[in-house]
């Protein structure tokens, strides 16, 4: 059965200088056609991390806190497992983090390492094993993702705190291309950093939390403002936010994984006040969620002490003046390129969809759902994307995961 979501709609919406075409005047909207998941069954069993559509046009799951990669096809019935829990080659250690296609190679990431498949998906051809210490950013890089030319990006762990809060004033943090040795080969692109630590009131001299507004959400490259693309070819970044420039403008980036700058387009953008409401919704929930009243791992403390606990981490919470001007970016399987603007008053998530040359084509509003426990997270997690239809997971009340697939009604009602 195909459900029409009414509160998901497309527009093509066209301010400033990259929004001069002409569009249809009726939203385009979004329909349902596949939904895997339910409180009564077992195919998907927790929260969804990364979805890759194989060359047999399977769909390739991976799951927090499961010990596979669950494979359905699409129409939504799983087909088989690939995997078990372990530490040798072929198994999973705790769950996979990520997983993809390059040309007839399946990678699949688990806690420290990738493994390539691509005759045998019980053996692996080859497994991927590294640690790089980086002392200047007190981070450790292990393999994170698989490039289109075989090489990797690292996933980035923290490992000295006194290091990374002294690299100093919005350093940028370098995306680097590593061998599959371990040695790094070159710097694929610089990542824009800003601020986004907010103060460890229970322990300062601990890690500190990220700020709502300034979180690399998953899923993806778990870089700030950076997405891979899904061939492996290029990265999609958000780089320097120009807010005093009149207008004001934020720089659309695609850069080659050699290092070539293919796209540098600057985008006009309106910068958006942090009102007082939601410096104090922000806040709220930053603390409840510090205290765990979103999770079933709440502490078990008397609510005085609780309360307590809130009003301390209240009081170290701050907000930027303006919002950011990106949430998240998601690079599209044909070209396109996704941005989730800033966070609304009413929450409701504003997708804006961008062509290969960085033009602006349309935009999606979605206004209900919720991709994760934190409140402030995107309504939709969007997994796979392009003009003719979206892949993204939500959550249910009960918390239980789910799997969407949804057809772009391009029809244009006059």
């Amino acid at each position: 059965m195909r459900l029409l979501i009414p509160m998901i709609a497309l527009w093509l919406c066209v301010p400033g200088v990259t929004r001069a075409q002409t569009v249809c005047p009726t939203p385009w909207p979004l329909e349902e056609v596949l939904r895997i998941g339910s409180a009564e069954t077992t195919d998907l069993v927790a929260g969804v991390r990364d979805l890759a559509i194989g060359p047999d046009s399977a769909l390739y799951v991976a799951q927090a806190q499961v010990p596979a990669v669950n494979v359905f096809s699409l129409d939504g019935q799983l087909l088989r497992q690939i995997g078990r829990a372990g530490r040798g080659p072929g198994d999973i250690e705790w769950s996979a983090f990520g997983l993809g296609w390059i040309g007839d190679t399946l990678w699949v990431a688990d806690l420290n390492r990738i493994q390539l498949f691509t005759t045998d998906e019980r053996v692996p051809d080859a497994v991927i094993q590294f640690y790089l210490s980086i002392p200047e950013e007190g981070t450790q890089l292990t393999p994170g993702r698989m490039l289109a030319d075989g090489t990797f990006v690292g996933a980035r762990q923290l490992s000295d705190m006194r290091a990374w809060s002294s690299r100093g004033d919005d350093p940028g943090l370098a995306l680097r291309r590593i061998s599959r040795s371990g040695e790094i080969l070159d710097t694929i692109a610089i990542i824009d950093w800003p601020d986004n630590a907010v103060a460890n009131e229970r322990n300062p001299a601990g890690w500190p939390r990220v700020h709502p507004l300034r979180e690399a959400a998953l899923p993806g490259l778990q870089e700030y403002l950076t997405a891979l693309k899904p061939d492996g070819s290029a990265v999609v970044q958000i780089g320097q936010v120009h807010e005093d420039a009149t207008p004001p403008t934020f720089d659309l980036l695609v850069v080659s994984i050699r290092g070539d700058t293919l796209l540098h387009r600057a985008i006009d953008y309106e910068p958006r006040e942090v009102t007082r409401a939601m410096e104090r919704r922000l806040a709220d929930e930053y603390a409840g969620w510090a205290v765990g009243d979103y999770t079933s791992r709440r502490m078990q403390l008397l609510e005085t002490t609780l309360e307590r606990q809130r009003s301390a981490y209240r009081r170290v919470f701050w907000v930027p003046e303006n919002h950011p001007p990106v949430r998240k970016v998601v690079a599209g399987t044909d070209g396109t390129i996704w941005l989730l603007r800033e966070l609304r008053e009413d929450r409701v998530d504003v997708w804006e969809i961008y062509d290969s040359e960085g033009m602006l084509e349309g935009s999606i509003e979605i206004g209900q759902g919720r991709a994760s426990t934190k409140p402030w997270y995107p309504r939709l997690a969007i997994l796979v994307a392009s003009r003719d239809e979206v892949w993204g997971a939500t959550r249910g009340e009960l918390d239980q995961p789910y799997l969407h697939r949804y057809r772009v009604d391009r029809t244009c009602a006059l």
